[in-house]
């Protein structure tokens, strides 16, 4: 997929007292008392590495895998999300990037810390299918109000869509020593699975070499 990079805006208001239209970003939005709004939005998930969950009722924390417990270790999951999966998630008009980034991968049990994601806004080229714009949203704006400001104006070229924060913005003096470590056993983890895979398929083609050679025989 190609992307373009836009610069930030620098203000976003929501024109609440507009009629809304179907929009493929928002689902139903109920005003509220004091102006607000509250509903659901759709996220894309464009994400290239694989996440890690854990299994049960209660929705984890990240300090839940950094236990060295060996019934823990059994329940974290890692998966690759298949490519441009839509999850919803409940929001308000007053939520912000960083809140919603949080909730959504609470909601789905990810124990990713969410510091590694980013939300951007795809502005979609209609001529050239899987083409388009993006643009990093700031963690203090409010992903309502665009989807808002978006239904209000009959856009429906816009989505919402997490993905990877770039490595060389994440700050990562601000996370903790066990934060860190847990990073590392994660990817020592998905290195092991490479390497397994790798194996796996030069042993598929050894064996199948082997065959070829006794059939000449």
């Amino acid at each position: 997929m190609e992307v373009d990079m836009l610069e930030p805006e620098k203000t976003y208001t929501a024109q609440l007292s507009l009629t809304l239209r179907p929009c493929n970003v928002l689902g139903q939005a109920i005003k509220e008392d004091d102006g607000s709004f509250r509903g659901c939005v759709f996220v894309h998930l464009n994400l290239i590495r694989p996440i890690n969950i854990v299994a049960g009722t209660r929705p984890p924390s990240i300090y839940d895998i950094l236990q060295e417990d060996r019934t823990m270790e059994k329940t974290l999951t890692s998966f690759y999300m298949p490519r441009d999966t839509v999850k919803a998630i409940h929001i308000t008009s007053k939520t912000t990037t960083r809140e919603l980034i949080v909730a959504l991968l609470h909601k789905f049990k990810v124990v990713d810390n969410p510091q590694k994601f980013a939300l951007y806004e795809k502005t979609c080229d209609p001529l050239q299918p899987g083409k388009g714009k993006l643009r990093r949203l700031g963690d203090t704006e409010c992903p309502m109000v665009l989807a808002l400001n978006w239904s209000a104006e009959g856009l429906t070229n816009k989505r919402l869509v997490l993905q990877e924060n770039d490595t060389a913005d994440i700050q990562w003096e601000a996370f903790s020593i066990p934060e860190l470590s847990n990073f590392l056993r994660i990817l020592d983890r998905e290195e092991e699975e490479y390497r397994c895979q790798i194996r796996d398929k030069y042993a598929l083609l050894r064996r199948r070499i082997d065959n070829f050679l006794k059939v000449q025989q």
